[in-house]
Order: structure tokens, then C-alpha cells, then sequence
């Protein structure tokens, strides 16, 4: 049998050092410590009808930070190298790119009749640092240059927030309007909706609450016209749409306020809660009459159990005392 050599520790180091060093050195040399691209997969599906293409960035690395999935829709012509005819019913290898001010996405992989995936890395454009600078902004570093580029927050958008008057944001604060889709059609929609915030926190915030072009045009065709932006921002939290204004405009409730509007949305007063006690004979409620029953727990099957032998309807301040006291 073979006897097998017993090796001190630190012998086999200092034996090996050379070579180690030797090996560093190569790792180290200046090729090898440039940063590395940033980098990750993606995933692409085209819609015709609306023509746009859900773009997702998924696993992807930037710098030593490592993210999950953010996903969102560009026109197919902003995908550059990637012609219309391939999208829609190519099979095959490809790539292509999404060139923001920013820096540039380079993709390659696969795709199948509007379908892909593969791999993609971002390269930073260099003149965007000074860009930035030369309009009072202080020089993004490589990380937020990477999420300024993802979420398209460019030239156009930093020259609408002068234009329309915004307080200077910060880097870090241009980083976060991109991230919640406070960007320049968001800007642009609400500008021409007759809103110019003057705030990203605030616009930020009616973002993430969902105030819109679209919900604002659907309250002025309502008829709440030139409503403050908190007004908005409440209406909007409270679910208070123009489809709810329009079911209760069903049942005769026109003219009504923002506080009562608020009021009937938040106690539960629904289109088919109005519509059951009307089917039971009680056609001329107010709102505040509603209101009040749902807020006592006065249900329709209620209502009917303690309907008289004769068919009369209790009225509402006894139907609600009847619901207080426990009476079925």
C-alpha cells in the first residue's frame, strides 16, 4: 500500500505562493477589474391589437446589486434591429436594442411568433453624466444611471420639468418618479388635462393612487369639473369612479357632492343595494336615507320579513329601530 504524505499547514501555501501570485496578477489586470457590464434576462410578448410589447428585465445584476422582475410596455418601433415582421411571426435567433438617453439595452435570445427570451447587457452612454450636469442636476452614479436609462427618464422629460415649473428633484428623486411611472407622459397627460403639479412627490403620489388623465376626463364628463388635486387623490382612494357617479345618477341621485359622493361610496351604498329597496316599493329614499340603512345593517330581506300583513312598508327611522333592538 502506498504511504501517503503528511503535509504541514501552510506548507502546500508557501510551496504554491508563486503560482498564486501569478494568477492573481492575471485576474487583476486591467481588463479583468473593469466593471462588468450590467446584466440579466429578459422576456418579451407582443401584442398586436394594442401594439405594444410587455418588456420584462428579469434576474438581471447592476453592479453588485442583484434585482428581481420589472416589466413594462414599449412600442415595437423603439426595440431597434427587431423589424415588425419578425416580431409577430418570426421563429428564430435575435437581437436587438432599447437606446434611451441614458445608455443603451442590448439583447440577444430567441423568439416565436411574438414570444422571446434571452440575455441582455447595459451599456451607459457617457455624455449623460454631463447632460445632467449641464442642466444643475449633480452626475448620477453607474446604479442610478442604470434605473434612469431602464425607466426611459431622459432629456424631454428633464426639460418638461422646467418647463412646466417643477421644483429640481434630486438624482435619487428622478430615479423614483421612473420607478412609479411618474415620467413624462404622466406629466404631459395631467398638463393637458389642465393640472401642472409643480411637486415629483406629489406627482409621484397621484400615480401611485391612480389618478390619470382618463379619471380625471371621466369625472368632467360627470360634471365635477376643476377639482382640486387632494379632491382627486380622495375621490380616487375612496373608489369613487364615474361608472359609481353614473349608477347613482341611475336612481335619480344628480347633483350631488364630492362629500356626498364620498359618503355614499364609503358606507356601501351600491347600485344594487339601491336597487333592491326600490324593488320592494321604496322609491323615494335619499341618499342619506340609504346611507343610514346600510350603516344599521337594514337589509333588503329584512326589510321584507317585517313587511305588515298588508303589505305597508315600515318607514326607515322604524325599520332602523326595529334593526338597532334586534327584532327579525
Amino acid at each position: 500500500m502506498s504511504q501517503l504524505t503528511r503535509i504541514r499547514p501552510g506548507h502546500l501555501t508557501r510551496r504554491f505562493a508563486p503560482v498564486l501570485c501569478l494568477l492573481l496578477l492575471a485576474a487583476m489586470s486591467p481588463t479583468a477589474l473593469a466593471q462588468s457590464p450590467d446584466q440579466g434576462t429578459w422576456r418579451i410578448y407582443y401584442a398586436p391589437t394594442r401594439d405594444r410589447v410587455q418588456l420584462t428585465f428579469e434576474h438581471y445584476e447592476n453592479g453588485s446589486r442583484r434585482h428581481g422582475s420589472t416589466s413594462f410596455g414599449v412600442r415595437p418601433t423603439e426595440l431597434r434591429g427587431l423589424p415588425l415582421s419578425q416580431l409577430s411571426s418570426y421563429s428564430g435567433p435575435a437581437r436587438f436594442r432599447l437606446v434611451r438617453d441614458a445608455g443603451t439595452f442590448n439583447f440577444e435570445g430567441q423568439l416565436r411568433d411574438g414570444h422571446g427570451t434571452g440575455f441582455f447587457t447595459f451599456s451607459p452612454d457617457s455624455r449623460y453624466p454631463q447632460q445632467l450636469a449641464s442642466r444643475g442636476y449633480e452626475r448620477p452614479t453607474g446604479d442610478q444611471q442604470f434605473w434612469l436609462a431602464m425607466h426611459d427618464v431622459g432629456y424631454a422629460m428633464l426639460d418638461e420639468l422646467r418647463a412646466q415649473g417643477y421644483e429640481r428633484p434630486s438624482v435619487d428623486q428622478l430615479v423614483v418618479m421612473g420607478m412609479h411611472g411618474a415620467n413624462l407622459d404622466y406629466m404631459k397627460s395631467l398638463s393637458s388635462a389642465g393640472y401642472r403639479v409643480g411637486n415629483t412627490h406629489r406627482l409621484v403620489t397621484l400615480r401611485d393612487h391612480g389618478v390619470s388623465r382618463d379619471f380625471i376626463g371621466g369625472l368632467t364628463d360627470a360634471g365635477y369639473k376643476n377639482l382640486s388635486l387632494d379632491d382627486l387623490q380622495e375621490l380616487r382612494d375612496h373608489g369613487v369612479t364615474p361608472d359609481f357617479i353614473a349608477s347613482l345618477r341611475r336612481f335619480g341621485f344628480t347633483g350631488l357632492t364630492t362629500d356626498q359622493l364620498l359618503a355614499a361610496r364609503d358606507h356601501g351604498v351600491t347600485e344594487s343595494f339601491v336597487e333592491d329597496f326600490r324593488d320592494l316599493g321604496y322609491k323615494d329614499l335619499t341618499l342619506r336615507d340609504f346611507v343610514r340603512l346600510r350603516d344599521h345593517g337594514v337589509t333588503r330581506g329584512f326589510a321584507q320579513g317585517l313587511r305588515s300583513s298588508n303589505g305597508r312598508l315600515l318607514s326607515v327611522e322604524e325599520l332602523i329601530r326595529r334593526r338597532d333592538r334586534g327584532d327579525y
